[in-house]
Order: structure tokens, then C-alpha cells, then sequence
């Protein structure tokens, strides 16, 4: 189908970067609104599947990506109190494509860099979206600069990649994302200062499981730092060091280990959209993407995932549907099946990861006793997922 003006994407991060340049892969213009003034370093660490790598590789990025993040053959699950390992998961895809561990600054940037260089990507910073209207042709979008002025934009249709606390959907009276009652500590340690024991214990993706509570390190910046993250429940708990190693891990084995050697973490309470949460607005002059559709909590690492997994569909949709309802129907019926299914495998983690004993013993054993080949099987419909060609 053929656009009078470009698609308006608002929002610069993973998903709006990610549906711009999927969209101008396949000949369609774009122009994305940010509020912030300049694209910083936020958030932390986050892994790459195989099936968003696919995605990137179709984007001619998957190279830039493997130069800034750290492949992984396997996830290991730990006993976080006796550092035991329980299981390895392979994450590595039968058709080659890697799995990454990567800082969430160098995935936005390649993305960002990639979107510069694109003709048909036009990038506005310091652009807050404060109201919106349908009119006749589509959308009417008033926004203010970082300057206080004002400006208005009409386009055709809206794309909404503005995270799990959307403006879009607040506009559209939504309701909004709630708490999940869980919070996510987050910290990093640099390699350069690291023993080798905490180099050893971090060489690949590791999950320590504990009753209520787990906690995940993997390299990222090429391998010159490790990301720790420390997930429970929020309760009023503090957030010191001595704290938090005190609830996560006895001293001595490798999660005690990191948590000192990170030595200060950011809180990150986790919130998640509702489940029932509309995609398509306005009459289908809007939709959701990423979070600000489908916002869950990181437990199967497919976050990211599923937004660029978003872009790719949505693109596809766009280029071959005859109008933008069809388009726009086409990409819901395809996205929400299956991001309902990762919403349950996710749902399924927390529940294993965080069995108390002596439930736990029968989830040791079942891991014990599963070959990596069935391990893998388990997971083939989740990283063996390819993007419409």
C-alpha cells in the first residue's frame, strides 16, 4: 500500500528504531519523534534470541551487534545458594544465528546509526507528543519542543513505540501499565577490576534460582563488563549491598561474589500493560508496539525480542496489505498469539524459577535428567521463529 505522508513513529528506542528501519527496508518512509533531547546511555544490559537476531540480520546488522554484544551456546541455571549447576540450556539456533548478551546503549545506537544513514528515517529529538486527534485524513498530533514551542504534525497513521508507560495510550484513555509487585536491582561490574573467580562464574549467561527471588550476570560491552541483575519482590527491603547479598546469596559462593564486587544497584520496579490492552486506535489511524502494547516482565529475556519482532511483522504487513486496516488487522492477528504465548512461558519461569524447597528438588531432578536436545526442542517455536521475507 502506498503512503501521502510518512508514517509518524513515536518514540526512539528498540521498537521505533527497529520498525523505521522495516520500514524503509521495504520502501516506506518514516519520521520518529523523541521527547529526549539526545539518545544517552539508559537502562542496562538485555539479551539477544535468535529469532531478533534474524531481524537484524535482515537489517544488515547483525555484524555491528556481534562486535558489541557476547554470544552465548547456553544459559546456565544455578542453585543460587550452592552455586550448583542445574541445567544448561542451549540457546544457540540449528541455522547458526548466534544469541547475545549486549548493553541496551549499543544495541540503540547501532539501530540509531543505522536509522542516520537511512534517507527515507527522518529522526526529530526534543519532541513530546502532549495531545492527539483524529481528523479526516488520520492523525493530528500536537507536540512541544524541549524549547516550549509548539508544533503540530499530521500523518496517516501512528506507530506508538513509547515504552510501557505509552503517552499514546494515556491519550487514548488506556489503561494504564501497573506494578507487577516485583522489582529488578540493577548493577555492573567492570572485568578490569574482577577476580577470576567472578570472570569464571560469568563466562556465559547464568541464572541463579532461589525461593521468591533469582538473579541473572552475563557479559556484555564485548566481554568488558558484566551486568548483574537481582530480581524479588518490591517490598519496602533495602537496597545496600550488604542487603541485598544478605537476601540473595550466603557469603562465599559465586551470587555473593558478584553482588559485593558490583558494589551499588539501581532499583527498577517492574510493571507490565494489561493483557487485554486494545493495539489498534483511532480507528485504526494508531497502533501499539513493544512495550507500550505488550509490556512484560523479562523472565523468558524476550522483551526486546518481541519488539523487534513487532517491527518486522508490521513492515510486512504495511508493504503487502491493500489498505491499512487489512494492514494493521493482519499484523494484530499475527503479533498477539504469540506474544501471549511468551506472556505464559514467562508466567512458567517465575513459577519454576522461584520454588521453594522441597519443590525445588523435583525441578533440580527434571532438569538433571533432561538432555540438552529435549531442553532445546522446548524452546525451538520461541528462537526458530524467522521474519516475513
Amino acid at each position: 500500500m502506498q503512503f501521502d505522508r510518512p508514517i509518524l513513529i513515536v518514540g526512539a528506542g528498540i521498537a521505533g528504531l527497529t520498525t523505521a528501519l522495516s520500514l524503509a527496508k521495504r520502501g516506506i518512509a518514516s519520521r520518529i519523534v523523541e521527547r529526549a533531547n539526545a539518545l544517552e546511555e539508559v537502562g542496562a544490559g538485555l539479551q539477544l534470541s535468535p529469532n531478533a537476531l534474524r531481524v537484524m540480520r535482515d537489517l544488515g546488522l547483525l555484524a555491528s551487534l556481534e562486535t558489541a554484544g557476547v554470544k552465548a551456546r547456553n544459559v546456565l541455571l544455578k542453585d543460587a545458594r550452592s552455586s550448583r549447576i542445574l541445567a544448561r540450556v542451549p540457546v544457540e539456533a540449528s541455522d547458526g544465528t548466534p544469541y547475545l548478551s549486549i548493553h541496551r546503549a549499543d544495541l540503540q545506537r547501532v539501530l540509531y546509526e543505522a536509522a542516520q544513514r537511512e534517507a527515507a528515517i527522518q529522526l526529530d529529538l526534543g519532541c513530546e507528543l502532549t495531545n492527539l486527534q483524529p481528523i479526516d485524513t488520520g492523525l493530528l498530533l500536537a507536540m512541544r519542543t524541549t524549547h516550549s514551542e509548539t508544533k503540530s504534525i499530521e500523518t496517516d497513521l501512528l506507530v506508538a513505540a513509547d515504552g510501557v508507560r505509552s503517552q499514546v495510550a494515556a491519550n487514548a484513555s488506556l489503561a494504564p501499565a501497573k506494578p507487577s509487585g516485583m522489582i529488578a536491582w540493577r548493577g555492573r561490574i567492570e572485568m578490569g577490576n574482577a577476580s577470576s573467580e567472578i570472570a569464571t562464574a560469568t563466562s556465559s549467561i547464568t541464572a541463579f534460582l532461589d525461593r521468591d527471588r533469582h538473579a541473572v550476570a552475563y557479559p556484555i560491552a564485548a566481554g568488558r563488563q558484566i551486568n548483574l541483575v537481582l530480581i524479588e519482590g518490591d517490598g519496602a527491603q533495602p537496597g545496600e549491598t550488604s542487603a541485598l547479598a544478605s537476601r540473595f546469596s550466603p557469603s562465599g559462593n559465586d551470587l555473593s561474589r558478584l553482588i559485593h564486587a558490583s558494589g551499588s544497584f539501581t532499583p527498577w520496579p517492574l510493571s507490565v500493560t494489561p493483557e487485554d490492552r486494545p493495539w489498534r486506535l483511532f480507528d485504526d489511524r494508531a497502533l501499539l508496539v513493544g512495550d507500550a502494547a505488550h509490556g512484560m516482565l523479562p523472565f523468558a529475556a524476550q522483551g526486546a525480542a518481541m519488539a523487534i519482532e513487532d517491527a518486522a511483522v508490521l513492515a510486512h504487513a504495511l508493504a503487502v496489505q491493500p489498505d491499512r486496516a487489512s494492514a494493521i488487522a493482519a499484523y494484530e492477528t499475527t503479533r498477539r498469539s504469540r506474544v501471549d504465548r511468551v506472556r505464559r512461558r514467562a508466567g512458567f519461569h517465575r513459577f519454576v524459577y522461584h520454588l521453594p524447597r522441597p519443590f525445588s528438588f523435583g525441578r533440580d531432578l527434571v532438569m538433571a535428567l533432561s538432555p540438552a536436545d529435549r531442553l532445546r526442542v522446548s524452546l525451538a517455536w520461541l528462537y526458530d521463529w524467522t521474519p516475513p521475507a
